[in-house]
């Protein structure tokens, strides 16, 4: 599981808190997220497990309460995780599909993950063609790249809009850094 992406989440759901708190105090989205710092979001510091809470008894084990802490402690160990909230709060949208990407990235590895690997189905593809998984990655890029073609050329898709196209070619962008960090270290 990509931990940028559950560190995202973690500044969204605090940036959303912040959005809804000035929205009932009649603030302008101008305001938001400024004034008041002790109203900026800051990083989470504390494990919140509802995020990694399992519906089922049988869920993989990236989705266990026991892999959030371990999640928190490589984000410290790493730096970026923020004591001080940022001076510069970033696009709301950006976070929110922040947020989309994360719930398609748990949604997907359900189907397509196995009960230890969420990347499974990514690394058994490359191991059959014999090339690195994050190479089997930017194939699925090159897949979505050329549906996108598709629609500029022709101005309709008929299986998948734009938008999840889109989404999907994000989410494959993030997985092939992952794949090649693996690689690589």
């Amino acid at each position: 599981m990509t931990t940028d992406m559950l560190d995202a989440n973690e500044l969204l759901r605090a940036a959303v808190a912040a959005r809804r708190k000035a929205q009932a105090a009649g603030r302008p989205h101008e305001e938001w997220y400024g004034g008041n710092a002790a109203e900026m979001p800051t990083a989470v510091t504390e494990p919140m497990p509802e995020v990694f809470a399992a519906e089922e008894t049988e869920s993989p084990v990236w989705l266990s309460d026991e892999f959030y802490p371990e999640y928190l402690e490589r984000r410290k160990g790493s730096g970026l995780i923020q004591e001080q909230p940022s001076e510069q709060p970033g696009s709301l949208p950006f976070l929110e599909l922040l947020e989309e990407l994360r719930t398609l990235h748990l949604s997907k590895s359900q189907d397509y993950g196995s009960e230890s690997d969420p990347l499974a189905n990514i690394r058994q593809g490359a191991e059959f063609v014999g090339i690195e998984p994050w190479r089997g990655c930017m194939v699925r890029v090159a897949d979505k790249v050329q549906r996108l073609k598709t629609y500029c050329r022709t101005g309709r898709l008929v299986h998948e809009g734009v938008r999840d196209t889109l989404l999907d070619l994000a989410a494959y962008s993030l997985l092939a850094i992952v794949l090649f960090d693996e690689g690589t270290a």
